[in-house]
């Protein structure tokens, strides 16, 4: 049977002892650097958190942007295109316009080449008339 001695005040005097010591050597340094690597993985997640956060922000904002220039190119070649169609029709005109101006020019210098072929013609025609019918009579006239 158990007896209650000194050697059992003892005992608990030295089982107290030791969880003191035990205490102060091992159990708060292990719960200090447990307490540590908490707050340190609490941070990096925080970080991670932040870090992702500010991923997403930056993808939206590179989609948002890759819109607008899309949205900006779009605009500007359907501007391009609609000022080359004004170009390319204010070409056409202009070289229609002178190409009718170069018709009616020549037209004209044909007009006028006719004539004066016309009235050489005619001076030619009475030459020949008098010379042929100065050969076929055999005289003068």
């Amino acid at each position: 049977m158990i007896s209650i001695n000194v050697t059992l005040f003892i005992q608990m005097a030295n089982f107290f002892v030791f969880l003191f010591l035990m205490n102060f050597v091992l159990y708060r340094p292990i719960r200090r650097v447990v307490a540590e690597r908490k707050r340190f993985i609490s941070d990096k997640e925080k970080g991670i958190e932040r870090l992702e956060k500010q991923a997403r922000a930056s993808l939206l904002e590179y989609n948002q942007k890759l819109q607008d220039a899309r949205r900006t190119g779009a605009q500007k070649i359907q501007e391009l295109k609609a000022a080359g169609y004004e170009q390319e029709k204010e070409l056409l005109r202009r070289i229609s316009d002178q190409t009718a101006a170069n018709v009616q020019e020549l037209r004209g210098t044909i007009q006028k080449d006719i004539a004066a072929a016309r009235k050489e013609l005619k001076q030619q025609v009475k030459a020949f008339s008098v010379d042929l019918a100065q050969k076929i009579l055999g005289r003068k006239i």
